[in-house]
């Protein structure tokens, strides 16, 4: 048994529903709307990221354990 801390799974993440919708968007309507749409969700992962970092930055200050 591999202990999935120690370096990941080994195996690829599964595809979003996001990547699917953003498929079908493209499928449905041209390329030019399914990357303004993917441009969009990539944008907001990206704010979601800062902001973990941010608040992350910020925990272990706040949270050492007591000597």
């Amino acid at each position: 048994m591999v202990d999935e801390r120690a370096g990941g799974r080994g195996e690829p993440d599964p595809v979003g529903a996001v990547a699917v919708l953003m498929v079908n968007m493209t499928a449905a309507t041209s390329l030019r709307t399914g990357a303004a749409a993917a441009l969009g969700a990539a944008t907001a992962d990206a704010g979601y990221a800062v902001a973990a970092v941010l608040g992350g930055s910020a925990a272990p200050a706040e949270f050492t354990p007591a000597d």
